[in-house]
């Protein structure tokens, strides 16, 4: 599927290639990257687990959202059923939660959105924060933006189909990993050398 926003295409990663396989779709990337945003515009993948949305739903504090989340994700990896997560990706937590999927079976897929410099994710958390939206202190933005940027490599080995984004201005494919290979897609903020030191 593709959706097109003011001339910019985005794609939908590969509904799952192999049906007799479960699989987790995990949209990923540094806070303030817009993952919230582009993952409403995409089909899920089973059950989506959201800590924001279990807050909400059950009057909890942050940390027993995330706890619950966390559990939520984990028994659904030994039922072998298919979901759909947003992370930051900054820890290990959830790349060893991919890990353990790839173990149990799964095809793993990730939509991962980044920026090209965390003055816009800090920005773009600010002005959520103004929308009533959740705030982020900007010491953890920055230092999360660059733990977040280092595990890509890893993640990219581990999914078996990625779709990455920049979305500085608006949402750019810049590479690209399925069955038929990968694709780098250099632009005008990134080129073929950042690309290759950013993803490999």
């Amino acid at each position: 599927m593709i959706w097109i926003r003011n001339g910019h295409t985005l794609k939908m990663p590969m509904a799952h290639g192999n049906m007799s396989k479960p699989a987790v779709l995990v949209f990923a990337g540094p806070n303030g990257s817009g993952k919230s945003t582009i993952t409403k515009l995409m089909p899920l993948c089973g059950v989506y687990v959201n800590a924001d949305d279990l807050k909400k739903e059950n009057n909890l504090s942050g940390l027993e959202a995330a706890q619950q989340a966390e559990a939520l994700r984990k028994r659904l990896v030994e039922k072998k059923s298919d979901f759909t997560f947003e992370t930051v990706l900054s820890t290990d937590r959830n790349m060893l939660l991919l890990q353990n999927a790839k173990r149990n079976g799964y095809e793993i897929l990730c939509v991962y959105v980044l920026t090209c410099n965390s003055d816009i994710n800090i920005a773009r958390v600010r002005g959520r924060v103004c929308e009533g939206g959740y705030d982020v202190p900007e010491d953890k933005i920055r230092s999360r933006y660059v733990k977040a940027l280092k595990q890509l490599p890893q993640l990219i080995d581990l999914c078996d189909k990625i779709l990455v984004y920049d979305n500085s201005i608006m949402p750019s494919l810049i590479y690209k990993k399925d069955d038929n290979g990968i694709e780098f897609y250099p632009n005008e903020i990134w080129s073929m050398e950042k690309l290759k030191k950013l993803l490999i």
